[in-house]
């Protein structure tokens, strides 16, 4: 993942910006599943409270993606308001 107050973070255009954060948040989604699922978790003496953590993140990490615009989001956008 790039900095995006890096130099070359700076230099993004806010759709490829945008895309990178999508990109992460859905890596993130993704990760907290495998977790979930991964055998060691269920010896554990709270692997409940631990999916539920874990459903907490996913949850967070998908409202923050559906806050970010899609692409063809803002182009739909541009085509209704032309009409």
């Amino acid at each position: 993942m790039i900095d995006l107050k890096s130099k070359t973070g700076k230099a993004l255009s806010k759709s490829e910006a945008f895309r990178l954060i999508k990109e992460y948040l859905d890596e993130q989604v993704e990760l907290s599943r495998r977790k979930m699922v991964d055998e060691e978790i269920f010896n554990m003496p709270s692997h409940s409270e631990y999916i539920a953590f874990q459903l907490g993140l996913q949850k967070a990490f998908l409202k923050l993606n559906n806050l970010i615009p899609d692409q063809g989001d803002q182009d739909g956008r541009k085509q209704r308001n032309t009409n």
